[in-house]
């Protein structure tokens, strides 16, 4: 009978996951051995040679090791399986380049809606950053704010608030931009967590800062997290008037792309105060305003944004159009947005319950539980997902 280390070693390290575990251990200061009897401490058994191998990517940790080496290093189990995730995206990492160039390229992916390239190209430049002689702490927390905000729109919450807990240590010392900057980014992660308390302290610290220091690009950034948790809360008449706050400010900078992203909010929150016919139109002249910024990310968002409008109308036959067209765009060869994947299926699933079609309910139910596995985000969508399947376990 194979033992449990004869088991883990039939599967395959990770070079990525086994990297990530040794960066967790250098920052900790921690030895192989210190990891070791930490681990016992826990009340689990990793030896020094058994981490060793993790760490080369030899074998694969069992979920058992993982629930310990997570409660060692004070991470969440999560993180790891966003790690090995994340190595979909190896292929678009550069060889080499200086790391201000790899940040401008990366910036300029991110707002192209490329967000698999610019994470790769933010991780390379934090990985020259890290192992140059003569470290500037500075531009390493810049780079991992940068590093964040493509994390947290691929939906790796939990690798992007560590990124940015770092960062934030370096910001608080040098304030300014870059803690403004932080703080926001922590808001966005703790609003797609669904702290919306939370998100809305540090967006009010982000704004504070930027309104004192004459920054309106932070500001306007702030203006719209702010109004994004209004809409969470379903204010959705107060989101609108900080949306379009935001939207001014969007428009003197000459940032097309997050002026199209509020313009996909303000429809959606229209939507929601029943305003439908005036959402869909505010919906279909952003979708035109993404397709001509050739941005993935905000043509899939606004076709699902019209899906959902379309079936509050009761207009299945367009709702179904408009969500499978954002399900193209989510599954193209180097970007996933699993999120909206979900919200797709949410609407497809509740559609086919009431046209009473078993078929189409379950492929879609089934795809809701594959996508929810790896979704971090939580929006009112997973919620009523999450309670559906809790309430059919607690009947059964």
């Amino acid at each position: 009978m194979p033992t449990q280390a004869s088991a883990e070693a039939n599967l395959k390290g990770s070079v990525r996951l086994g990297n990530y575990l040794r960066r967790l251990r250098s920052g900790y200061g921690y030895s192989l051995r210190r990891v070791e009897e930490r681990a016992r401490a826990e009340g689990g058994e990793i030896d020094n040679s058994q981490l060793s191998r993790y760490e080369k990517g030899i074998c694969y940790p069992s979920f058992d090791k993982l629930r310990v080496l997570a409660s060692v290093f004070n991470v969440s189990i999560q993180a790891f399986s966003d790690v090995v995730d994340l190595e979909a995206y190896e292929e678009l990492k550069p060889e080499a380049a200086e790391p201000s160039d790899l940040l401008e390229q990366g910036t300029a992916a991110f707002r192209g809606g490329e967000l698999g390239r610019a994470f790769a190209y933010y991780e390379r430049a934090l990985e020259l950053l890290l192992n140059a002689p003569s470290a500037d702490s500075e531009q390493i927390a810049k780079t991992r704010v940068s590093l964040a905000s493509a994390l947290g729109r691929l939906g790796k919450l939990a690798l992007a608030e560590q990124e940015l807990r770092q960062a934030l240590r370096i910001a608080e010392r040098v304030g300014g931009a870059l803690q403004a900057q932080a703080l926001l980014g922590l808001a966005n992660v703790h609003a797609d967590q669904g702290d919306l308390f939370l998100s809305e302290i540090e967006a009010e610290r982000a704004h504070a800062i930027a309104a004192r220091e004459g920054l309106d690009a932070i500001a306007a950034n702030a203006l719209h997290v702010a109004a994004r948790v209004l809409a969470d809360r379903r204010q959705d008449a107060a989101a609108i008037e900080r949306y379009r706050s935001a939207l001014d400010v969007y428009a003197v900078l000459g940032n097309e792309s997050e002026a199209t992203r509020v313009r996909i909010n303000i429809g959606g929150c229209y939507v929601a105060l029943g305003k439908t016919r005036e959402g869909i139109r505010l919906l279909k002249a952003a979708l035109g305003e993404a397709r001509a910024l050739a941005h993935p990310r905000l043509e899939a968002h606004a076709w699902s944004s019209l899906g959902e409008a379309f079936y509050r109308l009761g207009d299945a036959k367009q709702a179904q159009m408009a969500l499978r067209q954002s399900d193209a765009i989510c599954c193209t060869e180097n970007e996933k947005y699993p999120d909206l994947l979900f919200f797709n299926a949410f609407y497809e699933w509740k559609m086919a319950g009431e046209a009473a079609n078993p078929t189409r309910e379950r492929i879609a139910f089934g795809r809701l539980k594959a996508v929810r596995s790896s979704l971090e985000r939580v929006f009112p969508e997973v919620e009523a997902f999450d309670a559906f399947v809790e309430r059919g376990r607690f009947d059964a």
